[in-house]
This record gives C-alpha cells, sequence and structure tokens, in this order.
C-alpha cells in the first residue's frame, strides 16, 4: 500500500451515485473539502451525476462540477454509449489529478476512478476496490461502532484521510430558488390550494421492501385530510403508478383534497415546492431525504432497513419502524413473513407521532 502524495496540486472526487440520499448524506462533507481544498491552494473536480445538475448547481462551486450522464447513457445506443461516457471520462483524465478518490461501492464510480488517469488512486471499499487504487481504505459499512453506523460516518471516513477535520453530521447546504410559474401552473392545475396547510406524502421507494402498502397510505391521506390538510403526492418513474393505485382507493371527497404532483416537478422545482410542506410523510427515500435537508418535519417509515445507518438526518423526524417483528432468517430481499414489519405499521400510529412534531 503506497502513502498518499505529499502536497497535491489536483484532487477529483468521482461520486457520480445514482442516490438522492446519499449524495445528501454526502454533499455536505463535499462542501466542507471543497473549502479545505481552496485553502490549501488545491485545485478540486467532483464528477456528479447529471440528474442533480439543478439542484446543486448553487451549493457547490459549478467551475469544479463535471456531470456523469447516466440518463443520456441509459437512453443511447451502443455506440452513443460509449461516446457519452468516453467523453465524461476525457474530462476527469485531461483533469490530471494527482489523487482520485471515491466514497461509494458502485460500479460506475469504481470504474471512473480506475480510469481517471491520476497518479494515485484511493479507494473505500476492500471488497470491490481490489485492482487499480494504490491505497484501499479499509472500511466497513455495514458493522460499525454503535456512536458511528449512520452511513455519513463512513463517507467522513475517507475525507479525513484526505485532511478534513472531522465535524458532525449534516447535510448538505442547500439553496433552492423559489417556485417558478411554470412549475406552480401545473401544481394549479393539479389541484394545489392556497392558504391550505400541506401535507406531502412520498409513496415509492426504489425497493419493494421500503414501501409502505398502498392501502395503508390511502387511509392517511384520508386522515390527514380529515385533520385539515391538503395531500400532496410526490414522485417520479414507478412513483405514478403506486401514486394512482392509492388515488383510485380515496372517495372523490377526498380527491378533492389531494394534489398529485408526481412526475411533473424536476428534482430543483420538488425542493422548491417542498418548502411550502407543513408536513412530509413517506418512505426511507432520497425525496424524504430532500425534505429533512430542507428542515421540513415529518415522518420516515422504515421497513427492514437498519435506520441507524439511514435514518435522516434532520432534527424536526421521527422514525416509525418494527424491526423488532423480522426474524433472524430474514434478509431485506428474501422476507418469511412478508414484510410484517411494514404491514404492521398503522396509520393511527403514524398520526399518534406526527402530533408530537406537526407545527
Amino acid at each position: 500500500m503506497q502513502a498518499l502524495p505529499s502536497n497535491p496540486k489536483r484532487i477529483v472526487l468521482v461520486n457520480p451515485t445514482r442516490y438522492l440520499g446519499n449524495l445528501l448524506i454526502a454533499g455536505e462533507l463535499i462542501q466542507q473539502f471543497s473549502r479545505y481544498c481552496s485553502d490549501k491552494g488545491i485545485q478540486l473536480q467532483i464528477v456528479l451525476d447529471e440528474s442533480f445538475r439543478d439542484l446543486l448547481i448553487h451549493s457547490l462551486p459549478e467551475a469544479q462540477l463535471v456531470f456523469y450522464p447516466r440518463r443520456a447513457i441509459a437512453r443511447a445506443s451502443i455506440a452513443g454509449k460509449l461516446r457519452l461516457y468516453l467523453q465524461c471520462l476525457r474530462k476527469i483524465r485531461n483533469f490530471r489529478a494527482d489523487i482520485a478518490f471515491n466514497i461509494e461501492e458502485d460500479s460506475v464510480s469504481h470504474r471512473l476512478t480506475q480510469l481517471s488517469g491520476a497518479r494515485f488512486r484511493l479507494g473505500c471499499s476492500t471488497t470491490r476496490h481490489r485492482y487499480g487504487y494504490h491505497q484501499v481504505l479499509p472500511i466497513d459499512f455495514s458493522r460499525r461502532p454503535a456512536d458511528q453506523k449512520h452511513r455519513w460516518y463512513s463517507f467522513a471516513e475517507v475525507f479525513m484521510h484526505l485532511g478534513l477535520e472531522p465535524g458532525k453530521p449534516a447535510y448538505i447546504h442547500l439553496h433552492p430558488a423559489t417556485l417558478n410559474e411554470t412549475a406552480t401552473s401545473r401544481l394549479l392545475a393539479a389541484g394545489l390550494k392556497d392558504h391550505t396547510p400541506l401535507a406531502v406524502i412520498h409513496a415509492g421507494a426504489t425497493k419493494a421492501y421500503k414501501r409502505w402498502p398502498t392501502p395503508s397510505f390511502s387511509a392517511l391521506a384520508e386522515q390527514l385530510i380529515d385533520k385539515g390538510y391538503q395531500v400532496a403526492f410526490i414522485g417520479s418513474g414507478d412513483d405514478c403508478r403506486i401514486t394512482a393505485e392509492i388515488l383510485e382507493m380515496l372517495s372523490a371527497e377526498y380527491k378533492s383534497c389531494t394534489v398529485n404532483a408526481c412526475g411533473i416537478l424536476s428534482l430543483s422545482e420538488l425542493a422548491a415546492f417542498l418548502q411550502q410542506a407543513s408536513i412530509m410523510i413517506g418512505n426511507d427515500s432520497g425525496p424524504f431525504h430532500l425534505a429533512a435537508a430542507l428542515n421540513i418535519p415529518g415522518i420516515v417509515i422504515f421497513g427492514p432497513t437498519e435506520a441507524d445507518i439511514w435514518k435522516p438526518l434532520g432534527r424536526n423526524i421521527r422514525v416509525i419502524q418494527h424491526r423488532n417483528l423480522c426474524s433472524p432468517q430474514c434478509t431485506r430481499k428474501n422476507c418469511l413473513h412478508a414484510h410484517r414489519c411494514l404491514h404492521a405499521i398503522s396509520p393511527d400510529e403514524i398520526m399518534a407521532a406526527l402530533s408530537t412534531i406537526a407545527p
């Protein structure tokens, strides 16, 4: 294992994660490291997923950012995929970094770091980063001390190895714009009402084992409406199907008090819209982390995932979880009890928790 180069002049962070929650959790560390490099006279390049451009453009120095075109690559022909990938890789290699490093175990970050052309390549996973690195930090992402279980601490270990002073867990500092007229018009057309307390729900999640049942969300929406809230459903992709199922369960009376904002807002528009919310309720997901990063109070629903690792960092957030109902033989993808840890959570329990945090 080689030692880190002393007095590096150029460093590249390769972090094109597609998971919004991971980026928001690591983002404040990235901001700190950006300032650290500036103070030390080090040029920094940061590789991020293109889908987060509009959300982060005012939170990190634009000149430092390189965007990995994941969505464009997914849609392109084979030749197009190669061209787009090489264009991104060329920007990284032309930077001629002294150090390239990553903070995730995903394959895209891994390959781009390997091919970065950096004089020294630093990895963080002894299982995933076996080849093409000069040093790999033996970071355990899952089994950590009780007071440092959260994923933030795993990310922080890498930055501390590069010289950053340790701090306290926090989200990236976002600077969302106000909601623009075009997005406002879409929301008004979807039924948004002025001067009504707004409860935002995200019923989707990237994994099925993270999703609270749709009938439970439907019953919860009714209780929220009875309490005087207008309920707005957010999301994209498959979230739109899940939301449609929930809305189909509601009577016309309740449906008139909901807003289906699924698929009609960009990520930056969603951040602006969330600032209008009184509360946020949802599964363990990127949109919930976004709301927490914006200091929106809320309730997050966890299934078998370890909340100590992935819980939101927001101050006014309650975690609801019944992981004690899981069996030792269960895995997240192979549950012996049809995810009863999720089904055991009732709308009444959510409402009771909400009464302790709602403004």
